[in-house]
């Protein structure tokens, strides 16, 4: 691949951000925004709203628009007048319906290449973050790469446009081979570096050469997926020293300023090794912007 920047700007020409007006809308609204800048880009942001059980009748019947979608055009008007200049082609979208189904369909009809969302967090019990039932939907479902900017993710100036570095998690499986590519050309357009951790299951480390297999596996996929990778990638015993404990990688993960790399299969994300509490964890608690890229896009890039 040997133009990393103008491959990247064909994946995020289109960028949408699907708001709920909640403050982390905001700050997920600058980084969309910056990847719209940085790859000469158009913006889309989004709100969608679910009908009250008179407001049909009233929009076919009157003709005229329902309160709900006067409310929700009026507040996503100010949403992006309150963010200043964006100096990005900018388009505000309404739509109706349940939210997580409609957004996704959005992203068929408007082609959309990258999905934006931010993610305020619920707390259940003391030490329990959740990212959101519609969070969740947008990220099991979408088919498209989605920048996820969680409730520990820190304001950041206008000047700030870049990243410390790239962390690219993987867990040795097919579906993390698809954020590889993005991770490398991220790192090179940001001119930054990029870091790998693998996790492992206490199982897994339990059986050095079913392991060593493993590895040596994920190297051949990566290898066939993008063969333009740093070399010192496709070695078995490289990656098998990337491997971290789960405290080592939230440590990790807690670092702002940087940008977090994951390829995931949407269908079965959750039934993975990146298993419920782990992956909330990762999404809920990490203090940069979690980039997720479906297997789905990888296969797609490799057949064009």
């Amino acid at each position: 691949m040997n133009d990393r920047r103008e491959w990247l700007g064909k994946q995020f020409h289109n960028v949408l951000l699907a708001t709920d007006f909640h403050k982390n809308s905001k700050l997920a609204l600058q980084y969309a925004a910056g990847f719209v800048r940085q790859f000469d880009g158009r913006l889309t942001v989004l709100n969608a709203f679910e009908f009250g059980p008179h407001s049909h009748t009233v929009e076919v019947l009157e003709h005229v628009p329902c309160v709900g979608r006067k409310k929700a055009m009026d507040c996503l008007k100010e949403f992006t007048l309150e963010a200043g200049p964006l100096d990005v082609p900018t388009e505000q979208v309404i739509v109706e319906g349940l939210v997580p189904s409609v957004i996704i369909r959005a992203l068929h009809e408007l082609e959309v290449n990258l999905l934006v969302i931010g993610t305020e967090g619920m707390h259940r019990g003391f030490e329990h973050l959740l990212l959101g039932s519609n969070t969740e939907a947008l990220m099991l479902g979408s088919h498209r790469p989605t920048l996820t900017v969680g409730p520990r993710v820190p304001e950041r100036s206008e000047q700030e446009t870049g990243f410390h570095k790239i962390l690219y998690i993987s867990d040795f499986s097919v579906a993390s081979t698809a954020g590889a590519t993005f991770a490398r050309s991220l790192e090179e357009v940001f001119q930054t570096t990029t870091e790998i951790y693998q996790l492992v299951s206490k199982a897994g480390l339990k059986d050095p050469k079913r392991l060593t297999n493993t590895a040596a596996q994920f190297c051949d996929m990566l290898r066939f997926a993008d063969p333009d990778l740093p070399i010192e990638w496709f070695d078995p015993e490289f990656q098998l020293s990337r491997i971290v404990p789960e405290a080592q990688l939230m440590a990790k993960v807690s670092e702002p300023g940087n940008l977090i790399v994951l390829g995931v299969q949407p269908a079965s994300f959750i039934q993975r090794h990146l298993h419920t509490s782990l992956a909330y964890r990762l999404l809920a608690n990490a203090a940069s912007p979690v980039l997720t890229i479906p297997a789905e896009t990888a296969r797609h890039l490799r057949k064009g």
